[in-house]
């Protein structure tokens, strides 16, 4: 379990590191969301490099107006990081019990898809 947390930091911060250093909108070489290619429908992840590279520069309502979803998320997001690689045991399973429950993953989906729908419904 340590070595693949190790790895997936690594990842984490090798994709965070080039978000940071290469802006999505200047540079095509970044890629683009198929669906929204194929479609021309925002999927729930359109906006996502934008927004990471935007919060990485500091810049909130930048990154919530490329994607509220996201921005919106990391809280959830954050915590299930905190609970699986850093809280000890006891804790964590506490946590887990909250974090993980049926309604928390069933609500944070029926959520998801609203907002794919809301998004290309209102054209955010």
């Amino acid at each position: 379990m340590r070595k693949q947390s190790i790895i997936v930091a690594i990842i984490i911060l090798s994709i965070g590191v080039g978000l940071y250093m290469f802006d999505p909108v200047r540079y095509t070489l970044m890629p683009k969301c198929m669906f929204k290619v194929m479609t021309g429908w925002s999927c729930p992840g359109c906006g996502l490099q934008r927004g990471i590279h935007a919060l990485l520069h500091g810049h909130l309502f930048e990154a919530l107006s490329y994607n509220y979803f996201f921005v919106l998320s990391i809280p959830y997001a954050l915590a299930l990081c905190l609970e699986r690689f850093f809280l000890p045991t006891q804790v964590a399973l506490r946590w887990r019990s909250v974090l993980e429950h049926r309604c928390a993953i069933w609500t944070y989906v029926v959520v998801y898809f609203i907002w794919w729908v809301l998004r290309n419904l209102l054209g955010i």
